[in-house]
């Protein structure tokens, strides 16, 4: 099994979740106002650098983690086609994962 930990600014939020629920995907875990800095940009939720990201932690089969991996990077192209800096705050990381209990 894998791991897809998707980090995203939440003004993306009901994009990417009806992402999920249009590919039938409906065990994940949502953690909001997630703070940080990147490629993207910073968010710390303060008046200096506003907004936040949010995570979201799916597990699937291996073969079915590497097909979701292929339709988000062409779900961030569509996003970086309508942002204004040419980029998208969108970043997906997949990791081994074993269920232990």
């Amino acid at each position: 099994m894998k791991m897809l930990m998707i980090v995203f600014r939440d003004t993306l939020e009901e994009k990417v979740l009806f992402f999920l629920k249009d590919r039938d995907i409906k065990a994940y875990t949502v953690i909001p106002k997630v703070i940080g800095s990147g490629e993207t940009g910073t968010v710390t939720g303060s008046p200096f650098f506003p907004g936040f990201n949010e995570m979201v932690l799916v597990v699937l089969p291996d073969d079915h983690a590497d097909q979701i991996v292929a339709e988000l990077k062409a779900f961030r192209d569509e996003q970086i086609k309508t942002h204004p800096a040419g980029k998208t705050p969108i970043r997906v990381f997949v990791l081994p994962c074993t269920q232990a209990v």
